[in-house]
């Protein structure tokens, strides 16, 4: 490669940004004030529970029957469960479903 082929490659490198130094992010929190009481709030389980006992709220909310929904919760549940751990407690299986398909 010839210098001024070089040089030009350099300079579009340093007008893109390539070159600048990676910036790296201290991170504030481990989990965000807003999820942290999450587990204590219980929201999801209240909305959940609610939900199922009208059907037809459920399928505007989700766009499949309550069965449907449970059909399809059986049959990714091991796929969507994680392990509980000291650091946190992992969503659960619905909250995640419900995520993936809003």
């Amino acid at each position: 490669m010839s210098n001024k082929r070089l040089l030009k490659v350099l300079c579009a490198a340093e007008a893109a940004g390539e070159l600048d130094e990676p910036t790296t992010s201290k991170r504030r929190y481990w989990v965000h004030p807003l999820n942290s009481d999450r587990e204590k709030n219980n929201n999801f389980l209240e909305f959940y529970g609610n939900i199922r006992k009208h059907p037809e709220k459920f399928f505007e909310y989700y766009r499949m029957s309550v069965r449907s929904f449970d059909e399809l919760l059986a049959k990714i549940r091991q796929h969507l469960t994680k392990e509980v751990t000291n650091m946190r407690n992992p969503l659960s299986p619905e909250v995640r479903l419900t995520v993936t398909i809003r």
